[in-house]
C-alpha cells in the first residue's frame, strides 16, 4: 500500500492536466489510479473498462482529490470481490467529492494560502519603509512562502491517499474530529494580529505624519472589506486615499 501511495501520491500532481469543461478532474483522476486498477485486475479488458467507468464527471479540491483516491481504491477492492457494485464505487467518489472540495477550499485557498501570503508581507513590512529597519530580501521571502506552503500541501498529497484507503468512507466523520472549523479561525485571527503588528512596525519609520495617517486608513478599511460593509463604497474610498498618496508624494 506505501508503495501505491507514493506513486498514485506523484501522478496526482498532473490531476489538473487535462481539466476540461465537460467532465472537469476526470481524466486525471484515472491518471492517477490507473496503476492500483492495474494491480488489481489482472485482465486487460476488465482494467479499460474499470478506468473507463471511471471517466465521468469529477471534480474536488486538487489537494484533497487524494483522499477520494484513496477511498475508490478500497471500494475497487470490494468490487473485484463482488461485495459491491459498480454504481456504489462511482456514487460514493460522486457524493463525497462536494464535500471534500469544501472542505479543501476552506482549509487551503481561503485559509493556509491566504495565511503564508501574510508571513510574507509582514517580514517586508517589518523592514520598514525604504528599508527603515532592514535590508529586505525578496528571494528570502518568497522561499519562506514556498516552504511554508508547501510543508502542509505536499505531505497532505501524500498522506491522504492512505487516509482514504484506510479509513475508506468514515473519512469524513474522522476529518470531523480534527475540528478544522476551529483551526482555521484560529489561524485566521493570528495572521490579522500578525499584520497588524507588522503594519505598526512598518508606520513607525515614516516621517511623514500625513502617509501615516493615510497608511493606517487604508489598513482599517481594508478589515471592513472582510466584513462586507458596503464593499463598494470601501473600494472607492481606499482608491481616493490611494490617489492622495500618489499626489501627495
Amino acid at each position: 500500500m506505501k508503495f501505491f501511495s507514493l506513486r498514485i501520491a506523484i501522478r496526482s500532481l498532473l490531476i489538473q492536466s487535462m481539466w476540461n469543461y465537460e467532465r472537469m478532474q476526470n481524466v486525471g483522476f484515472a491518471f492517477s489510479i490507473k496503476p492500483f486498477i492495474n494491480y488489481l485486475y489482472k485482465d486487460k479488458v476488465v482494467q479499460g473498462e474499470r478506468i473507463k467507468a471511471h471517466f465521468g464527471f469529477f471534480n474536488t479540491h486538487p489537494y484533497l482529490a487524494n483522499l477520494l483516491i484513496g477511498i475508490v481504491m478500497r471500494l475497487e477492492e470490494k468490487y473485484s470481490r463482488g461485495e459491491i457494485s459498480s454504481d456504489e464505487v462511482i456514487r460514493t467518489k460522486t457524493m463525497l467529492a462536494g464535500p471534500v472540495a469544501a472542505i479543501g477550499d476552506r482549509l487551503i485557498w481561503s485559509t493556509w494560502r491566504v495565511f503564508c501570503g501574510i508571513v510574507a508581507v509582514s517580514i517586508f513590512l517589518f523592514s520598514g519603509k525604504d528599508n527603515y529597519w532592514f535590508e529586505v530580501n525578496i528571494k528570502l521571502i518568497l522561499a519562506i512562502f514556498l516552504f511554508l506552503y508547501n510543508l502542509v500541501h505536499i505531505p497532505l498529497r501524500f498522506f491522504s491517499v492512505y487516509w482514504g484507503y484506510t479509513y475508506s468512507s468514515d473519512v469524513i466523520h474522522k476529518l470531523s474530529k480534527f475540528s478544522i472549523q476551529t483551526k482555521v479561525l484560529s489561524l485566521r485571527k493570528i495572521g490579522i494580529l500578525l499584520l497588524l503588528l507588522s503594519a505598526l512596525v512598518y508606520s513607525i519609520s515614516f516621517e511623514d505624519y500625513v502617509l501615516n495617517i493615510i497608511f493606517w486608513l487604508n489598513i482599517i478599511l481594508s478589515i471592513l472589506l472582510s466584513k462586507r460593509y458596503a464593499q463598494i463604497i470601501i473600494f472607492y474610498v481606499l482608491f481616493l486615499f490611494n490617489m492622495i498618496i500618489l499626489i501627495y508624494k
